[in-house]
């Protein structure tokens, strides 16, 4: 920078330009380092001396790297020792802690009386136990006190109540208008009395105010130190300053506020700081700071949010950055997403599968049934017919066998009967005849009925024949039926190995490694449940050889593998084949 100094700049210019870069620890937090986006936005690089400046290394701009969020600014404290020796500050504490309360007694004991006396006056009464103007005073005075007390525990604890305060200094100033009315004349107003006797007035109100400042003293005191404890605790501008340019000390101060600044040195440094950059720049593009492109105008344009010129500069880089690891984080949602709908695929073309080969199943069997209930129902049917056909042959045969009897035995009293009587013998004849008529009838009626027992057993043998013929035929039926269904389970089982291996050769290298892994684990008896505790049972050495890969690679597969086994990966049917084909 020193190279493009001009004779006519003066030391005061130097400094501001050297101040670009204050050597102060508050003005920018630690971090990475980072470059403007463009080239040539860093000032060249300073030389030893320059002209005018002879025999002194020029200040260089700071170009180091911070990040937009700085670090909360200390509040700037003495060096020990410049407050003198310790025991010196515990001293005035001691005089402080004994002088407060010796005044608040006094001024308690000097107004006491008065207070009474007025309360005696004003109808509380003075004589009796229960006379309540002995302890007026105490009252008045003790609430001074413990609105006082309550206001500096309430500012402790970080939430002030103004109204205490003010109650605590209307109280006070209660004390002093009735300290100061006794005396006055009756019929006197009280304004009239106050300044008929100010002396009064100023010894009764002196320890009371002096007992307030105190208390305001402590308070203030309480207030700076929370507010160093939080870390929010400001300096102030100097007086000097506002006196001496008060135009740039408002916006100072203004800056200061708004950007959050609490160190006033450090807003100093970042004033300088920017201002050795403008200067850097009007230099760079012969003062036509418009020239400048949008990164190197950052530390202009975000100054007034709080940025130093190292935090504006390298924003760029951080927002890039930021849009890299968003960039990252939504390419692997998708990729997530991508393998989450990949399995629920193959879960439901696994689940329409196993559906589909249930359906056939269930129909199989319900076909075997039916042909299985057609069968008992002709069988039953042919025995039933066979059975009333036997009954209806025996029952023939012995009524005809009941008629030859009866025949016999007529015939056998007929011819017994010839015997005595001749002349019935024609009558016999008729009768033997008529009976040999019957008897062919019946005879007839036996053939008949023979015919059709006959005829029912032939039925029989042919509904037996028919059943045995329908069994013959269920069985055929559910032969070629599991025959079907062991036909279409070898080609369901062809079609999911053929899908298994299209899946598989979707799959990237690194996935196939993982899985090969897994399975080494499970072929190494490792439990798909605590693969995260038991993946020591396949060593990186294994895994190394397998793959041909380094063994920090090794170990990232591994763990891969473990994550898949304990999200529920099993090996397919297909990978199982292709692991035997390759052992």
């Amino acid at each position: 920078m020193t190279e493009t100094l001009t004779g006519d700049q003066t030391p005061a210019t130097r400094g501001a330009m050297a101040g670009a870069a204050p050597e102060t620890a508050g003005a920018t937090p630690a971090g990475q380092a980072a470059t403007p986006a463009t080239t040539g936005s860093a000032p060249p690089a300073p030389r030893k001396g320059g002209r005018g400046w002879p025999d002194q290394a020029a200040d260089p701009l700071s170009t180091a790297g911070a990040t937009p969020d700085a670090a909360p600014a200390t509040v700037a404290t003495p060096p020990a020792g410049e407050g003198g020796p310790a025991w010196v500050g515990r001293l005035l504490v001691s005089v402080a802690m004994v002088g407060m309360p010796l005044v608040g007694i006094i001024g308690f004991a000097a107004s006491y009386t008065t207070l009474r006396r007025v309360a005696a006056e004003n109808g509380f009464g003075n004589t009796g136990i229960w006379s309540l103007a002995p302890w007026i005073p105490i009252g008045i005075d003790a609430s001074i006190v413990a609105l006082l007390a309550l206001d500096l525990v309430m500012v402790r604890s970080r939430s002030p109540w103004p109204v205490l305060r003010f109650a605590a200094h209307a109280m006070t100033l209660v004390t002093v208008a009735f300290n100061a009315s006794d005396g006055i004349k009756s019929g006197a107003g009280l304004w009239a009395g106050l300044t008929a006797h100010p002396v009064r007035v100023g010894l009764h109100g002196v320890m009371p105010v002096l007992f307030v400042l105190g208390v305001e003293a402590s308070r203030h005191l309480l207030i700076k130190a929370a507010r160093i404890e939080d870390g929010t605790a400001s300096d102030r501008v100097p007086l000097h300053r506002w006196v001496l340019a008060p135009p740039t000390t408002i916006r100072l101060y203004r800056q200061m506020r708004l950007a959050g600044v609490q160190s006033y040195p450090e807003m100093i440094a970042r004033e300088q700081a920017l201002d050795g950059y403008k200067m850097w720049l009007k230099q760079k593009y012969q003062g036509d700071l418009s020239a400048a492109s949008e990164i190197e105008r950052l530390p202009m344009k975000m100054a007034p949010r709080g940025y130093t010129v190292d935090q504006a500069l390298a924003l760029p880089a951080t927002w890039e950055a930021e849009a890299e690891k968003r960039q990252r984080a939504e390419e692997e949602r998708q990729e997530q997403e991508a393998e989450r709908q990949r399995l629920e695929a193959e879960r439901q073309r696994e689940q329409a599968k196993a559906d589909r080969i249930a359906a056939i199943e269930d129909e199989g069997d319900i076909i075997t049934a039916q042909h299985r209930q057609a069968a008992r129902t002709g069988t039953a049917a042919a025995e039933a017919e066979a059975a009333k056909a036997a009954a209806e042959s025996a029952a023939a045969t012995a009524m005809v066998q009941a008629e030859h009897r009866r025949t016999a035995a007529e015939r056998q009293a007929a011819t017994e009967a010839e015997a005595l009587e001749s002349a019935e013998v024609a009558a016999a004849r008729r009768k033997t005849a008529e009976d040999t008529e019957a008897a062919a009838k019946a005879e007839a009626q036996t053939q008949r009925h023979r015919a059709e027992t006959a005829k029912a057993e032939a039925a029989a043998n042919h509904w037996i024949a028919e059943a045995g013929r329908l069994a013959k035929e269920e069985r055929r039926v559910e032969a070629d039926r599991q025959a079907a269904a062991t036909a279409r389970y070898e080609t369901s089982l062809i079609e999911a190995r053929a899908q298994q291996a299209e899946d598989y050769a979707r799959l990237s290298p690194r996935e196939r490694s993982e899985r090969l892994v897994a399975r080494m684990l499970l072929a190494a008896g490792v439990t798909p449940e605590q693969a995260d505790k038991e993946m020591g049972a396949v060593q990186l050495s294994e895994i190394m050889d397998a793959l041909n890969l380094g063994q920090s690679a090794a170990s990232d597969i591994r763990k891969a593998a473990v994550g898949r086994l304990l999200d529920g990966y099993r090996p397919t049917e297909f990978e199982t084949a292709m692991d035997s084909q390759q052992s």
